[in-house]
Parts: structure tokens; sequence; C-alpha cells
């Protein structure tokens, strides 16, 4: 899904405050790509940066007047928020070249992102979105034809016979191949076979926040907000309001209802469970101000994968490639550095369950393959999880309740 088509849609429903030069920090890189394509003089490129909830935390726009790749742009964000950076090229009104969802982490100093290699687009009509472990793959029609893209690269496919579900192989070239069964598919790219892909859904669920003693919590949907309060004794409902962005935080000001939720983007562990949360929560009702935390524990999981650098204190070996990757749809897997492994894994209140794991049977050398049993191991007995000072993955469990298995994204 392109989602800068209309770049007005990115401001709708987001008030930002003027900001002192002091509260803000700078976003900096450069758009490239790879293909020997010049652009032509009326060139636009529009580069946002946005925010939880939404909000564009700002937006650049400029023509190339001739210049050619690679193009730098410069963002003022405000300080102690995270985000994701987009950029379009367009010409004649249409985009030609996208990057999408490059992350930049909450911080005070400025962020330097360096090369943010675009993709040649092509608008895919009826598209499906499948995540085939991290990878976002797009099955849809261009031209009348229909074409499976992955990783920027389009693949024309034509039908082909299956027993059950719908089978599509790449024209003149059965090494691709694209058998969607439901809400699940599998994937073949160049006789390459990918893990199991999932569809995913356009539907964003509902935020919510809440703490203990008393027990509150606010769930903010599309148009509405509902706050319920002492343990379920108060409830009050208004109608969603424009957010505003501040230094290290967005705040929902509802004075109809004598409410105000300040959310900040801080790492809150709950009071209650230590089940860690991506923001901490401030809930000012009437007189009093309630704390807690906010998000969907499952966001600090999932998305790129996990590149394992310790098992239970005891290293790895070099060069060892051991990852772990937590998808949207409550499937686990990643390689031992050995062997692929694969699973499902459940967020409860108390913590993080995985199920058992299957993996796959290739014989390596046996330093490799005692490291393999002690990753396998490890993952039996994990029961929560947390990030620490560091954004470093540990996952904690066993008999002592230590750390089994830390990693952090390359």
């Amino acid at each position: 899904m392109f989602r800068l088509a209309l770049s007005a849609a990115l401001t709708l429903g987001v008030t930002s405050a003027a900001l002192a030069q002091e509260d803000t920090r700078q976003i900096t890189g450069q758009l490239i790509y790879l293909q020997k394509i010049a652009l032509p003089p009326g060139a636009k490129v529009t580069v946002s940066a946005q925010g939880a909830f939404g909000t564009e935390l700002d937006l650049a726009r400029f023509e190339t007047t001739g210049q050619q790749v690679p193009l730098p742009f410069e963002l003022t964000v405000p300080k102690g928020l995270s985000g994701e950076v987009s950029a379009v090229i367009r010409m004649k009104d249409q985009p030609w070249w996208i990057v999408q969802d490059i992350p930049f982490g909450a911080g005070n100093t400025p962020v330097d992102l360096g090369d943010l290699r675009l993709e040649r687009f092509t608008p895919l009509a009826f598209a499906t979105r499948f995540d085939c472990d991290g990878t976002e793959v797009q099955f849809g029609v261009a031209d009348d034809r229909a074409i499976l893209r992955v990783s920027g690269q389009d693949f024309e496919m034509v039908p082909a016979i299956s027993a059950s579900g719908a089978r599509y192989v790449s024209k003149g070239d059965e090494s691709t191949e694209f058998w969607s069964k439901g809400d699940m598919a599998m994937l073949t790219v160049a006789g390459e076979e990918m893990p199991e892909c999932t569809r995913i859904s356009d539907d964003a669920a509902a935020y919510r926040a809440g703490g203990n003693e008393p027990g509150w919590y606010v769930s903010i949907g599309k148009t509405e907000i509902d706050v319920v309060a002492d343990y379920g004794e108060l409830t009050r409902s208004a109608q969603r309001p424009d957010v505003q962005v501040m230094p290290g935080a967005y705040v929902f000001d509802m004075p109809d209802i004598r409410t105000r939720l300040t959310i900040e983007d801080r790492m809150c562990h709950d009071d209650a469970t230590g089940m860690p949360h991506p923001h901490r929560a401030t809930l000012d009702l009437d007189e009093r101000s309630l704390h807690g935390c906010g998000g969907d524990p499952a966001s600090l999981l999932t998305g790129r994968e996990w590149r394992i650098e310790d098992v239970a204190g005891q290293g790895i070996i070099d060069a060892s490639n051991i990852t772990i990757l937590f998808d949207r749809n409550e499937r686990v897997s990643g390689s031992t550095g050995c062997n692929r492994f694969m699973g499902g894994y459940e967020l409860t209140g108390e913590g993080l369950n995985l199920g058992q794991m299957g993996a796959t049977m290739m014989a390596c050398p046996e330093a490799l393959m005692k490291q393999e049993q002690r990753v396998l191991d490890a993952l039996q007995q994990v029961r929560r999880f947390d990030i620490d000072d560091t954004g470093a993955l540990v996952l904690i469990g066993g008999s002592e309740d230590a750390p089994l298995l830390t990693g952090r994204r390359p």
C-alpha cells in the first residue's frame, strides 16, 4: 500500500504547537536508486517523517530542477519522539520512485539515515499484501496482468494447476511460485523457498493505555475515545480530538469531559506484571493524575529480525548467524546458526510463551550443532521479555528467571 499518494491525508487530525529550536532535532539522509534513469527537470520530491497515531512530524517538498540522485533531505522533528521516514519522487504528479517506513529512534540528537534506496513504483489494482517472515509481498493486477511484487521486483504470474487454493507461477519460469490458501500463502522466488506468508490486515486496532490502583484504561478508536476508571465505576466518552505533538509526547485533550491523556514515547513497564510497553501514559481526570503504560507490547517484538548476540551468558560462536523474528500473526521463526526454526508465540498479561519449535534437519559442524541445541533449549524456557536501555531484546526465563537470549537489530 502506498501511503504518500495524498500527502494532505498525513496532517488530518494532527496539531503541533510551535516548537523552540532547542526542542527539535534534524533527521537527514539522501535519496538514491540504482537504475540508470535520469529524472526530468519537473520531478518533485516529498519526504515525510511520521510518528505515532499517524502524526506528521515534518514534511519536506522540493523540485529537483535538473538535479539527479543522490538527493539530500533534512527534516526537523520534536526531540524525544521515534518515527518513520517515507519518500516519493513524482513525475507529472504521478509517483515513480518510493521508499517507505525507514525507522529512527527516540532521542535528542540528530540522526543521519544515510542512503535511502527507492524502488520503482507501479500501482497494483486489487492488491493483497502478505508478510513472509518480515518481507512484505503484494499480489495484484497491473495492465490486466497478474503481478507478484517482492522487494521491489515484479513477476508476471500465470495460473497453474493446484489441488486446493490459488496457485500461480512466473510466466516462462516456474521457479517462482505463489500459492495462496485463504489467509496463508507459500512463496518460492527463483527456486528459493520463502518462510510461510500471512495476509496483512489493514484494519487498525484501537490504541489502548491503562494503569493499576485504581484500575483505568483509555481506548482510542478512529473517531472516539472511551475512558474507564475506578475499576469501571467511572466511564466517559468523547469524539477523538486532534493529536497535539510535543517534544517527547502526544496529547489528547478532551476538556468537554475534563480529561487529558498524555502519551510519552518512552519505555514503560506495567507495575503489576512487569510487562514492557512502548509508551508511558498519564491520564489527567478531573483533579487526579493517573499513571500507566500505553501501546501494544507486541510492537516491541515485531518488525525487523533480531540478531542473537548471547545465549545464556555464554556468547555465540564467531560469525554464526543466529536470528529470531516475531511476526504480527503470532508466528516466530529464525535461524539457530545451523538450521531454520519456526513455531508460534503468545503474549499474555503475565509474559511471553513460545510454543514447540519445529526445525529443519541439516547437518552442521559439531560446534554449531551444540550451539543449536542450546538455542532451542533456551527458546523452550522463555517466559517473558524485556528491552534493555541499549535497545537490545532480552528473552528471560528458566528456573532462575535469567536472560536466556539477548539480541539486537542490525
